[in-house]
């Protein structure tokens, strides 16, 4: 049985925030709240739609697609920001600590991201993860599930004090991120579970993933 610490970890590295940089805690609180009033998830893919086919490159270059990972089962969509979010960070390790569970009831982890210049295949190779990490290049594929939204000008700010150039990251100036998401998608490529939240420091937990593979595959 998985123990549930994602939500551990993730409360924890906002409480550091919130203690050791309250000027980036506070614009994080209110991008939050702006983007949850303006109800930008309205639109994700939820339970019960039918994801559209894609097809990206891997960490090695390979072109990978929806419809091969469906063919060989269930499949388990991972939407992050980017490795250099430490809330991204601690999903992705989660999620790789919780590899042998997730394949053992059925599912295949896929990790998508926007970032570019090999750093798909540094993510890949850096956190250890032994399972596909692909490159959504200027996020057409988050586009389509309704995942993206515009970095306002306050974190922006933030960033460029900090250091963190998304336009070098993400190979565009556009300042657009997806707002993570994590999908549990049928072989039919129909949605049973599914976490979409504009409050990125809330993932879904790599127990309630297991569960939602387990109860597809009591269905067949």
């Amino acid at each position: 049985m998985i123990q549930r610490l994602l939500s551990d970890r993730l409360s924890y590295l906002q409480s550091r925030h919130a203690r050791e940089r309250r000027h980036v805690a506070g614009a994080y609180d209110r991008m939050v709240a702006t983007l949850a009033a303006r109800g930008v998830a309205a639109g994700a893919i939820g339970v019960g739609d039918v994801i559209r086919p894609f097809a990206l490159p891997n960490a090695s270059g390979r072109i990978v697609s929806s419809a091969d990972l469906l063919a060989s089962g269930p499949i388990v969509l991972s939407f992050y920001r980017g490795s250099w979010c430490f809330f991204c960070e601690s999903e992705l390790t989660a999620l790789r600590d919780a590899h042998a569970d997730i394949t053992a009831a059925g599912g295949q982890i896929v990790a998508i991201a926007g970032e570019a210049g090999g750093r798909t295949a540094a993510t890949k190779r850096d956190f250890g993860l032994p399972f596909e990490v692909l490159c959504d290049l200027d996020l057409g594929v988050s586009l389509d599930f309704g995942l993206v939204f515009a970095v306002n000008d306050e974190v922006q700010t933030i960033y460029a004090e900090i250091g963190l150039d998304l336009a070098r990251w993400n190979a565009n100036d556009s300042w657009f991120l997806p707002i993570p998401a994590t999908y549990v998608v049928r072989q039919d490529g129909r949605v049973m579970a599914a976490h979409v939240d504009p409050d990125f420091r809330k993932r879904m937990e790599p127990a309630d993933i297991v569960t939602a593979l387990l109860a597809i595959e009591r269905q067949r």
